[in-house]
């Protein structure tokens, strides 16, 4: 046994070789049996998809491509309606953060090819009726996480899964490169010497072609190609999550999983993590498209649009048999002297009969007697059942497909288009709640993880205003704060905005009548937003008064129990303060702001107003700046109690 298997083992406790063997052997088992029958069920709907060329012949079959289409429209929905990912502070104080996050996760999208990830992950779900990816290391190069999707045809699932709970394993058959595992094996916690990567690859089997055929034989799918042409020595690897002592570990095997190569916990990140294990998440997320009980699978688009091509092709050869046979039914009567009657019999033209004349044809070589079929339209009208019964089914008609109609009005297009939203806003939601569980485990739990206080990283956004570049530093981040991470449709957000603008529309005029000078600054800005202008913009043509940005950096003393800077201008607007002061935390320092700057906001008021009354009085209002300033920190320095006014005009001290 390796030396590096010897501790992998041993960071298990309580749990011998044989124990471990036997937990993971179980869960293979009884995995491998739904496995191997989902996976010939998932195979051939891929084959009926019938794209991979046409094998039809003349006057004897064609396909449909129904379930083609129906997989590219369920795509498209499922695309076009992605999450918009952000992130908001749950606590007061850490919008600034979360700003900085949602900054990172517009450059991390594109350098990242999450759009192309994200098309990948709908068509998992829409071929297979799931999705799985997995977090696989971290970039030090570009301080990024890496995600890898794995093919559900790899996947033995845990049958005993629950749709609320999740799944209690993951087995993935897999194959390395020799490359891949150097590259692994080089970067594990229990890293080997190059004698002991030696040694475990001379124990490794090489069993590429049965591996892959295991669960990706057949047409198709390139295993006659892979194991023709690729020179790479390759390896069957079984990577396997699983709980031992109620906490997730990553086991992989070789030689038909009787050989641990790789054991290693699951870190933890986050403090409930720390505090307790079970909280740690499985490196493993999953979305369906519609789940099912009994199926860790879930539904697919096999599952529902199969029958109807099956169908729809076995109707439309009727059809065409029918065409046929009306076309070339009859009889041909041809003169004997002319053509040889057993090579025109040879033709077989549908049902036609030859025969030979017994009297001249009028100088006619060949006549042809058509003879009269059957009209009926029960053919006909079989299809369109079928074609109103698929549509039913899979929620997707003519409008939907983008073929006009001019049977409808447009007020009827609008409506069946929302109905079919509706259809399809189970689906939406249900892949919503894998996607948010993709974002958290996969990036913010990974950055969390990774990115420590010393870390860099430079991003680049493009705005309104150009390309804007900023250097996000570990400190920037704060990963130890608590964001809320928010996941909204973009059907969903379509909707509320609209909804938001046309309530903007409606009181943006009144509200501006009777807000103040801070308020008015807000309320710009928000209809600005609301109205489609980029963030940047917004920030640079409406920005926030001095007031503001010096409160939101009063924000990190508050948070920490100490007092902000005594006030030395009486003429700032206090009212902002008081807003910003809002979102500290609930301390004593934040109570003592709060009620030093509604003080001052009083004073400030009176003293205008005896400058109002004594306008010739040169000099009063900085003389009166001063003193009114010395007097609320003489104020606040009594007995270290803040002051406040009360209603009955009386000054008490807070408690």
């Amino acid at each position: 046994m390796l030396e590096a298997t010897k501790k992998m083992i041993e960071s298990i406790k309580g749990f011998s070789y044989d124990q471990i063997l036997q937990k993971v052997q179980e869960e293979y088992d009884a995995g491998i049996r739904v496995a191997e029958r989902k996976r010939l069920i998932l195979r051939q709907y891929l084959n009926d998809y019938n794209i991979d060329g046409d094998t039809m012949k003349p006057w004897e079959h064609i396909k449909s491509k129904s379930l083609w289409t129906y997989r590219n429209l369920f795509v498209s929905a499922l695309y076009k309606n992605r999450p918009i990912v952000s992130f908001e502070g749950r606590k007061h104080g850490d919008n600034e953060y979360a700003d900085t996050w949602n900054n990172l996760l517009k450059f991390d999208y594109e350098e990242l090819g999450e759009d192309k990830i994200m098309h990948a992950k709908v068509s998992n779900v829409v071929d297979y009726g799931i999705y799985l990816a997995v977090d696989e290391w971290w970039n030090k190069t570009t301080e990024s996480p890496r995600k890898k999707l794995y093919s559900p045809l790899c996947r033995v699932p845990d049958p005993h899964f629950s749709i609320t709970e999740g799944f209690s394993f993951h087995w993935f058959e897999l194959q390395l490169t020799e490359w891949e595992l150097n590259s692994l094996y080089k970067n594990s916690e229990y890293m080997l010497s190059d004698k002991e990567l030696k040694d475990l690859k001379e124990k490794l089997g090489s069993e590429y072609t049965t591996g892959l055929g295991s669960w990706a034989g057949g047409s198709g799918f390139g295993i006659d190609f892979a194991v023709e042409v690729s020179p790479l020595k390759i390896y069957s690897v079984y990577r396997h999550f699983t709980k031992f002592n109620n906490r997730w570990y990553l086991t992989e095997w070789a030689n038909d999983r009787t050989l641990l190569i790789r054991c290693e916990a699951i870190e933890a990140v986050r403090s409930e993590e720390k505090k307790d294990e079970s909280n740690i998440p499985c490196p493993v997320v999953h979305s369906w498209m519609i789940p099912k009980d009994g199926d860790p699978y879930g539904v697919c688009v096999g599952d529902l649009a199969r029958d109807n091509q099956i169908s729809e092709q076995l109707v439309m050869n009727l059809l065409v048999e029918k065409i046929h046979e009306d076309t070339f039914s009859g009889t041909t009567v041809f003169d004997p002297s002319y053509i040889d009657g057993n090579e025109l019999a040879k033709k077989k033209i549908g049902k036609r009969q030859y025969i030979p004349a017994k009297a001249p044809l009028n100088n006619k070589i060949i006549e042809n007697i058509q003879t009269q079929t059957s009209s009926s339209s029960d053919g006909y009208n079989l299809k369109n059942l079928i074609d109103a019964k698929g549509k039913k089914e899979v929620w997707f008609d003519e409008q939907s497909i983008g073929i006009y109609s001019q049977t409808i009005t447009a007020t009827q297009s609008q409506l069946l288009q929302s109905n079919q939203n509706v259809r399809l806003s189970t689906i939406f939601k249900v892949f919503l709640r894998g996607e948010k569980e993709y974002w958290d485990t996969l990036r913010y739990r990974s950055y969390q993880k990774h990115f420590k206080m010393n870390s860099e990283k430079n991003i680049v956004l493009n705005s309104g205003i150009g390309a804007i570049t900023y250097t996000i530093k570990g400190k920037d981040l704060n990963t130890q704060k608590d964001l809320n991470l928010r996941l909204v449709s973009v059907l969903e957000k379509s909707e509320k905005d609209e909804a938001n603008k046309a309530a903007m529309m409606a009181s943006y005029q009144p509200l501006m009548q009777q807000a103040s000078e801070f308020g008015r600054i807000q309320l710009t800005r928000q209809f600005a937003r609301i109205v489609g202008l980029d963030k940047e913009l917004v920030n640079m043509v409406y920005d926030y008064p001095t007031e503001y940005h010096q409160a939101t950096m009063d924000l990190e003393l508050l948070n920490n129990d100490e007092d902000p800077w005594e006030i030395t201008n009486m003429q700032e607007n206090h009212e902002i303060y008081i807003q910003v002061y809002q979102q500290a935390l609930d301390t004593p320092a934040k109570k003592r702001a709060i009620e030093t700057r509604k003080l001052a906001r009083l004073i400030s008021w009176q003293a205008q107003q005896m400058q109002a009354l004594t306008p010739s009085m040169e000099g009063m209002n900085a003389s009166t700046n001063q003193l009114i300033s010395n007097y609320i920190s003489q104020e606040n320095r009594k007995n270290a109690q803040p002051v406040a006014l009360w209603p009955n005009g009386q000054e008490h001290a807070v408690e």
